[in-house]
């Protein structure tokens, strides 16, 4: 089979839990023995990487850790596809033809942020589509079911909950009702529907009455987990204990609440590891390389490979997710687990629902110092 994943980013740009699900995807697809391609947008790359892609002009094809990868400049997408489903009408003829000419069987859509040309090219072109709901970016113009508020939302109401609680430039009502028939289209029109767990799907099936959504967990390389078997394996008692973030770094996250937290508790056998890279308002890094410069007992890693990602996890006594919002799924909650590393998650989403069934760490209040 021919398949064409299709997301909003990618490495090395991102390194993200949904960069990192489609990466494992295309990683397992390769192993099966089919031919598989990404699509997805270079937001700050320009155009000094790669070559050239002969069949699509203006974007770049390169090749991360064995997968072929083909990068739509942002330049090329509407502004406002970052929030909206938005097209750019000009480049899906020329889309549908690259796919055409790549001979794909199935596109496998990831997240629909920024790539709704490439949803539609799909579409013109005849190509089935799966539809991975990794976050709640269609029924919720911020993603995250949260409103200007900062108040948890029950979800769009057709968008009309939208238009009361987070109506604000550039939305009016009749734009954010129209942005959530798209949404309805869009989903209608997959061929498959399929969340990482129940949390998102009850909460997609609510948002759009009549979608039938089929719940897959995302699935955990174990070839990668076992790379690092030979080494030597942490033993209570021995040395600091470490506890570790694994995560994008903006406000959304909560690593400021983890960091503040941290600094309460004056253990010197205390580390905390933050592995990660800075999205978002510049103010908020600042806040964060402020917080974890005062304690040196805090290391900032920076953005890792995900093998390197792995490799920390292994080295970690406690996982700590202080998500402000409901998370969706939380792959490296999953892999810790795999690895035999408890967690301290917030209580909003998918992680709290899975300790609370399965052990294996403690949800608490989220935002709690």
């Amino acid at each position: 089979m021919r398949l064409l994943i299709v997301l909003h980013q990618f490495y090395p740009e991102f390194s993200g839990g949904t960069e990192r699900v489609a990466l494992n995807l295309a990683r397992g697809a390769q192993r099966a023995g089919h031919h598989v391609r990404v699509l997805a947008c270079a937001v700050n790359r320009g155009d000094s990487f790669g070559v050239a892609c002969a069949g699509l002009p203006a974007a770049r094809d390169t090749v991360y850790q064995g997968v072929p990868v083909t990068l739509l400049p942002r330049t090329l997408l509407p502004a406002t596809a970052d929030y909206s489903l938005d097209i750019a009408p000009e480049l899906v003829d020329p889309l549908a033809q690259w796919m055409r000419s790549e001979r794909f069987d199935l596109v496998h859509v990831m997240h629909t942020m920024r790539m709704g040309t490439a949803v539609l090219a799909a579409q013109r072109c005849g190509l089935p589509y799966l539809l991975t709901l990794t976050d709640f970016f269609l029924p919720c113009a911020r993603i995250n079911l949260v409103d200007l508020d900062n108040r948890l939302c029950d979800g769009p109401r057709a968008g009309e909950q939208c238009a009361i609680r987070c109506r604000a430039a550039p939305w009016d009502r009749e734009s954010l009702l129209s942005r959530h028939a798209l949404a309805r289209n869009l989903l209608a029109s997959a061929s498959l529907l399929v969340a990482p767990s129940e949390f998102v799907a009850a909460r997609y099936r609510a948002a759009f009455p009549g979608c039938s959504v089929r719940v897959v967990p995302h699935g955990i390389d174990l070839l990668a987990l076992g790379a690092g078997d030979d080494d030597p394996p942490r033993r209570a008692g021995e040395g600091p204990l470490v506890l570790g973030y694994v995560g994008a770094i903006h406000a959304q996250k909560g690593l400021d609440v983890l960091l503040r937290a941290f600094a309460k508790v004056q253990a010197p056998q205390l580390r905390l590891r933050v592995i990660g890279g800075f999205y978002g308002p510049r103010a908020y890094h600042d806040d964060i390389r402020a917080l974890a410069s005062a304690d040196l007992r805090v290391e900032l890693l920076g953005q890792l490979a995900a093998g390197d990602v792995l490799r920390a996890v292994r080295g970690l006594d406690l996982l700590c997710l202080p998500s402000r919002v409901p998370e969706t799924f939380s792959l490296a909650l999953h892999e810790a687990a795999a690895l035999g590393v408890p967690a301290l998650v917030s209580n909003l989403g998918a992680p709290g629902d899975l300790l609370s069934r399965t052990g294996g760490g403690q949800a608490v209040a989220a935002g709690d110092v």
